[in-house]
């Protein structure tokens, strides 16, 4: 009987230990709450304001692509999302779906270009990503940012490299590639102002070649 008690007194430690563990375990695991989301499948451009060479544009509006709305398309456009009145947070982390439509060149350089079709997401002004795109023969930069050299096939990385073209490349179903952003980062304060831009040439020539964005999510995180 002794014997019998002290195994079950054992047993009774072992999980008390179990218990202990996992709820520190539990202490430590950090907290997240979603501060912006938006498919704009209500058509709302809630938060983001877009700028062109003149200044802010207004009366951006969604647009149907491929059966469902996503924002506005871009060509030297300078796109802002600006979140207010953060929870208390430590780390912010973005995620969006980025579609590139037509005749992107990737690294390319044509002849007077000093530098290629460059796409470019800052938060808070320092820059994340500065990277090009291919949806034709030529290589591009992403998943890596852009130097120069060491270029990526055309579509490398793509969630989905075969939608449609939008207006150059309408006639193919690889006119649009679709590449799933996600950054993470320390962040304090109240406001995160998060920018998106491109240097596309020809200059504002959308038919050619553009962009749109999809499925903004944003995150606040807290970790202990």
């Amino acid at each position: 009987m002794k014997q019998k008690r002290s195994s079950q007194a054992y047993i009774l430690l072992i999980c008390a230990g179990m218990v202990f563990s996992l709820s520190a375990c539990f202490k430590n695991i950090p907290v997240s709450k979603v501060v912006y989301s938006n498919d704009f499948e209500n058509n709302s451009m809630n938060g983001i304001q877009v700028y062109n060479y003149n200044g802010l544009v207004v009366g951006v509006n969604p647009i149907e692509f491929n059966g469902s709305k996503v924002s506005a398309r871009f060509n030297n456009d300078r796109v802002v999302l600006t979140i207010n009145n953060l929870p208390d947070h430590n780390a912010i982390k973005v995620q969006f779906d980025l579609l590139i439509h037509d005749g992107w060149v990737g690294d390319y350089l044509a002849p007077g270009n000093t530098i290629p079709d460059v796409w470019s997401m800052a938060i808070d002004n320092n820059p994340f990503i500065q990277t090009t795109f291919s949806n034709t023969n030529y290589r591009q930069s992403y998943p890596a940012n852009y130097t120069g050299s060491f270029p990526n096939p055309p579509r490398a990385n793509a969630w989905s490299p075969s939608l449609p073209g939008f207006c150059s490349l309408s006639g193919r179903a690889d006119g649009t590639s679709m590449y799933r952003i996600e950054q993470t980062t320390s962040h304090y304060g109240n406001t995160v102002v998060i920018s998106c831009n491109d240097d596309l040439h020809p200059f504002g020539d959308f038919c050619s070649k553009s962009w749109s964005l999809d499925n903004i999510t944003v995150s606040a995180i807290k970790y202990p």
